[in-house]
């Protein structure tokens, strides 16, 4: 006679919660249920839009479900099948987790792409994570490294081997059902490849969709009409002819307004150069989410805090700029600028930086000034690593990088990253090194967040107001205010000193994103969460004309200013703008034509062939030479030229850190060398781990 059945509660007591004896089944469909919901509420933070995207589009949480079970289903290819469903669960814990911290910093969710940047994330990790911060994350891995331990040796297990023939055939099976319903959602429009807006894309289409997305589509998929023939008839019909005669639009404007500078932040720079017979130099500033923050609803200061942007932005040509990224994503609107290339055609989530530009050129604004005769040079107060830019601007045809590894004098914010106001400096002195026309890309980065939700700034100049008392965002936006405040300060000095620059110059400025401080846009009094705003100064006179524009379309309007008819793309953008009523769904989808066929297709554009070879990119403009080295009682001298606190010294393949440096001289004691050393002077990147160039070595016989 069969003993009485133990309840569900019986078993927990005497067997334990991880060798309950569940129907497989049951566990695989109820595990699968569980995740997909942890991960919208997660993702949602709102039990109201989970339930919305439960009932109100079960298509899309069956597709979600489907991808989650498709994981799920490995565990019955082995006997440890508690263990495996253990895993698949801290893998998908680990992305919804992950997304949420994100969500926390930034608007855009976390993606496939969000990986590639591990290097980058980690070199900024301490502007966001505190000390506590650190414990806490470590405490997490190590729960996690004991659970999976735990689980190994726990979980409930087969007690014979499994039948893998049917367990394969439930994995394929599953697995072909998960592509069939994705491919009906692709070819119905129901589910999309790209997203124009990724944050709303997670909470339309779910994360674990999203995120699997993000994965499989990288680069640009082919058009539909894509061959030689189509490419031809865009480059008939819808590219401007080349005129490389640079004629500036008319001037009916006065000279462009005085801008107010507080004469203890004004830079001392070098003479400008006397003799000049080149054409006009053309500087792009962008600055890093820069945005005005009084166009925020809830928001008032006791005095505006960039009025000289604000001055500009009504006397100058300015606009709306509309941009790929929000609260993050610098590279993507750098990228979209530099190539006038639109990433929507590009993976969800995707980095060029990170993905095509690592192993090809690509047709930029510094290639095509450099087809009439500019020198490109790069400018950013961040590490040259960040990014990968050190290797990127090689392939966007940059000639020089000055980074922050090549600038003297920095000073930094309370969240240790640079400010902006040793920029100035290195602008000058890259018109000053050429006797050529300049195109110069300053990158800024001392409006980077996170900002801080205690007090740091004990007397702020900008005092800013909440109309509900909130201490931790008020003292962020405190923080932020006077941050751009500093900024609009370092555009006032450096329109101040090419106001007086000898030779004529454009300063394009914008914001290359809003700043991640959880802004919404029922907060803001006009534009979106998408744009920020851009000006075009001119130490010149010039038209008036205000234009709202797309990232991707800036450098090719100012070309069409300049009277600059250069690369495809520009001119397939200055196309757009002369037809009146132009279709934009044709503009977009010819942009999609040209865009596959310069970087992933036949090169028709080209003619069949990349035109473009990497540059070889200098770092920096000041040379660092190592002119002589004296070694003597254990103590090693180093005379030079433009040393500064990213130096290091590498003897014989092994580096030393200077015990004390200045721009001429670099001192190391307590060396025990002896025999022939090769020495050099290296430049460091900022965190420690790339060198960036070095000098020529000298060679010191040591005999003792």
């Amino acid at each position: 006679m069969k003993g009485k059945k133990k309840s569900f509660a019986e078993k927990i007591k005497k067997e334990g919660w991880m060798k309950i004896d569940c129907h497989p089944l049951a566990v695989w469909f109820g595990s699968t249920i569980v995740t997909v919901l942890l991960l919208e509420l997660l993702s949602r933070k709102s039990l109201f839009s989970l339930l919305h995207f439960v009932f109100v589009t079960p298509h899309l949480f069956l597709m979600n479900f489907m991808i989650v079970l498709t994981t799920y289903s490995i565990m019955f290819l082995t006997r440890r099948w508690g263990f495996v469903r253990g895993l698949v669960a801290i893998f998908w814990g680990a992305i919804g987790v992950t997304d949420f911290v994100l969500l926390l910093f930034r608007t855009t969710p976390f993606n496939w792409h969000d990986l590639s940047l591990i290097d980058s994330a980690m070199q900024v990790m301490n502007h966001y994570v505190s000390g506590i911060g650190f414990v806490a994350i470590g405490a997490v891995i190590a729960a996690c490294i004991v659970l999976i331990v735990v689980l190994f040796k726990k979980a409930a297990r087969l007690e014979k081997r499994p039948n893998y023939k049917k367990g394969a055939a439930s994995v394929v099976t599953v697995a072909l059902l998960t592509v069939y319903f994705w491919g009906v959602g692709r070819w119905s429009a129901i589910l999309p490849r790209n997203f124009s807006n990724i944050a709303e894309a997670y909470q339309t289409y779910g994360l674990a969709y999203c995120f699997t997305n993000s994965y499989i589509s990288t680069g640009i998929s082919k058009p539909d009409n894509y061959d030689a023939q189509k490419v031809e008839n865009i480059l008939d019909e819808e590219v401007v002819p080349v005129n490389t005669e640079v004629e500036i639009d008319p001037v009916e404007t006065t000279a462009p307004e005085e801008v107010s500078v507080p004469e203890e932040y004004e830079e001392e720079t070098k003479a400008p150069i006397e003799e000049y017979d080149a054409g006009v130099n053309v500087i792009y500033l962008q600055l890093e989410s820069f945005f005005d923050i009084t166009d925020l609803n809830d928001v008032t200061v006791n005095e505006d805090p960039i009025p000289n942007y604000h001055r500009l932005f009504d006397t100058c040509s300015s606009g709306f700029l509309s941009v790929p990224s929000v609260g993050a994503g610098t590279a993507n609107t750098e990228f979209e600028i530099l190539t006038g290339m639109n990433l929507d055609f590009f993976g969800c989530g995707e980095y060029p930086y990170q993905t095509v530009l690592r192993e090809q050129t690509c047709e930029s604004l510094p290639y095509c000034y450099d087809n009439i005769g500019y020198t490109s040079h790069a400018i950013h107060n961040n590490s040259a690593t960040f990014y990968n830019r050190n290797m990127v601007f090689s392939r966007l045809g940059f000639d020089t990088f000055t980074s922050m590894e090549y600038m003297y004098n920095l000073t930094y914010t309370p969240e240790n990253w640079a400010k902006d106001k040793v920029l100035t400096t290195n602008i000058i002195e890259a018109m000053e090194s050429t006797d050529t026309s300049d195109f110069i890309y300053t990158i800024s980065v001392q409006g980077h967040g996170a900002y801080p939700t205690e007090e740091v700034l004990k007397d702020p100049h900008i005092k800013v107001t909440l109309k509900e008392e909130d201490e931790a965002r008020q003292n962020q936006l405190t923080y932020y205010a006077n941050q751009i405040y500093e900024m609009d300060l370092f555009v006032a000095e450096l329109t101040r000193q090419l106001k007086d620059f000898n030779e004529p110059c454009i300063l394009v400025m914008y914001g290359d994103h809003l700043p991640s401080l959880g802004i919404e846009e029922t907060d803001m009094n006009q534009g979106n969460l998408f744009t920020t705003k851009y000006i075009l100064w001119s130490n010149f006179q010039m038209e008036k004309q205000d234009k709202n524009v797309e990232a991707y379309q800036l450098g090719a309007y100012v070309m069409q200013r300049m009277g600059i008819n250069e690369g495809i793309m520009f001119r397939y953008h200055q196309k757009y703008f002369k037809e009146q009523n132009a279709n934009e769904s044709a503009y977009l989808d010819s942009m999609a034509v040209v865009e596959y066929d310069m970087l992933y297709g036949d090169k028709e554009v080209f003619g069949g062939e990349n035109p473009y070879q990497p540059k070889n990119l200098k770092m920096g403009i000041l040379p660092i030479t190592l002119d002589r080295v004296v070694y003597k009682d254990d103590t090693m001298w180093l005379y030079g030229s433009n040393f500064n606190e990213f130096s290091i010294v590498i003897i014989n393949g092994k580096q030393y850190e200077p015990t004390s440096q200045h721009q001429n001289l670099i001192k190391i004691e307590d060396l025990k060398l002896g025999g022939s050393l090769e020495v050099c002077v290296a430049q460091q990147d900022d965190y420690g781990k790339t060198i960036l160039s070095t000098t020529r070595s000298c060679r010191v016989e040591v005999n003792h």
